[in-house]
């Protein structure tokens, strides 16, 4: 990575394409019945989404924006779905005007709202009901063993409709608008227990059927929100995606026999988390009663992770990976606060120096979109994807100018 460094300078993001490949054709091989559909919202950068269209990937918007890129990049309509508990009428109005594959419901109220903008375009809605099942993860975490809690499903939640409420869906349900053409379940982020996804797929088999019970019809479609997690500590492991895969089919196999139906799998983290590295260059060394400081030039203004969500994310001085890490350092980043923290503990040789490189690992999802970019007004980081042995700048470095951006300055005093 010091190449890298010193060809496109620091802070930096660095994708490993070759690797965002290799997961995907993995996925793919283990999980044959069904479409990987990408969840823009794990990166949103172009050409990490262009990379995964042309796998063959479809896509999980969460905003009217990102619906803009997936139109800008090319996507077919028919591979995009869109979910989200806050939509607004302009969303709306613009996914049931690209005719996309479904917009997930997330609430009766929705429901209603879809039904009255479709009626006012006279364009029919396709929606898939997204559910927030009695039951959830069983599991203490949940998923990772560290304290990243992200549950969606099986207690209060602002997403989906709540099961129990189902049965008044004939109540808000417009059949002259609206085809409801799938289910979207989504149980929670960052699960490790093969056991608890397992559970979630059989969780989501029941909704569909209850759901094709209501309609009185057979549905097109089921988005499984599978929610793969991948290790952040040592005593985690990766998902056996063979072996998983292998369970996960047998028990959505009642409609992966159906002619036609569309078995949808909506993964983020897992394509893309291990593919990042944020690289950063040491500015300042500094020792302070006892404790150990080293100071880069990228901070949680650009990723945010590590202290947001109380999640470690492996450290280490890349450019001497060959020296021995004997003393113990927090990493931070330049920012004028003290939660400016990216790494709470990093191994580093002895005689670490300014212009020492840090690379702070799995940054490959939730990493410079997460992160608060204006804070102290600092350049955003630039990107760059590594494919087929060619480094790519995918994201320009950020000026101090574009903090002006769409500002007005003040007008004066009367």
């Amino acid at each position: 990575m010091t190449h890298l460094a010193g060809e496109f300078g620091t802070p930096t993001y660095i994708y490993d394409g070759d690797r965002i490949r290799e997961r995907f054709r993995a996925l793919r091989d283990a999980f044959p019945s069904f479409e990987l559909f990408y969840s823009m919202k794990a990166n949103p950068s172009l050409a990490l989404v262009g990379l995964l269209m042309e796998l063959g990937a479809g896509v999980e918007l969460a905003s009217g924006g990102e619906l803009f890129v997936a139109r800008e990049i090319g996507y077919d309509p028919l591979d995009i779905v869109f979910a989200g508990p806050g939509k607004t009428d302009r969303e709306l109005e613009d996914a049931i005007l690209a005719r996309i594959f479904a917009i997930n419901v997330e609430s009766l109220r929705e429901l209603d709202r879809i039904s009255h903008i479709s009626r006012l375009l006279r364009v029919p809605a396709r929606v898939a009901l997204r559910i927030n099942t009695s039951d959830g993860l069983k599991k203490a975490g949940g998923g990772s063993t560290g304290p990243l809690h992200e549950h969606m499903a099986g207690g209060p939640s602002k997403f989906g409709i709540d099961a129990e409420k189902l049965d008044e869906l004939a109540d808000h349900w417009d059949r002259k608008t609206i085809d409801i053409v799938g289910v979207h379940v989504y149980t929670a982020s960052q699960i490790l227990h093969a056991d608890e996804i397992v559970a979630n797929a059989e969780r989501t088999v029941a909704t569909a059927r209850r759901v094709e019970d209501l309609i009185g019809g057979k549905l097109e479609a089921i988005d499984f929100g599978g929610g793969f997690g991948v290790p952040h500590y040592d005593k985690e492991e990766q998902l056996d995606l063979p072996a998983l895969g292998a369970k996960v089919e047998n028990v959505f196999s009642p409609y992966s026999e159906r002619d036609g139906f569309r078995l949808i799998l909506e993964l983020g983290r897992i394509l893309v988390s291990e593919c990042g590295v944020y690289l950063t260059r040491v500015l300042e060394l500094k020792e302070s009663r006892g404790e150990r400081f080293v100071i880069t030039d990228g901070g949680i203004n650009q990723f945010v992770r590590p202290m947001l969500m109380k999640v470690r994310h492996e450290a280490a001085v890349v450019n001497r990976l060959g020296q021995p890490g004997t003393a113990s350092a927090k990493v931070t980043g330049p920012l004028c606060t003290p939660i400016d923290v990216t790494s709470q503990e990093i191994k580093t040789p002895d005689d670490i120096a300014i212009d020492d490189l840090i690379g702070i690992f799995n940054a490959g999802a939730y990493g410079l979109s997460m992160s608060p970019l204006r804070f102290l007004s600092h350049p955003t980081a630039a990107e760059i994807l590594v494919l087929n042995g060619k480094a790519s700048l995918i994201r320009e470095r950020g000026e101090h100018a574009d903090v002006m951006l769409r500002q007005k300055p003040f007008s004066g005093l009367e």
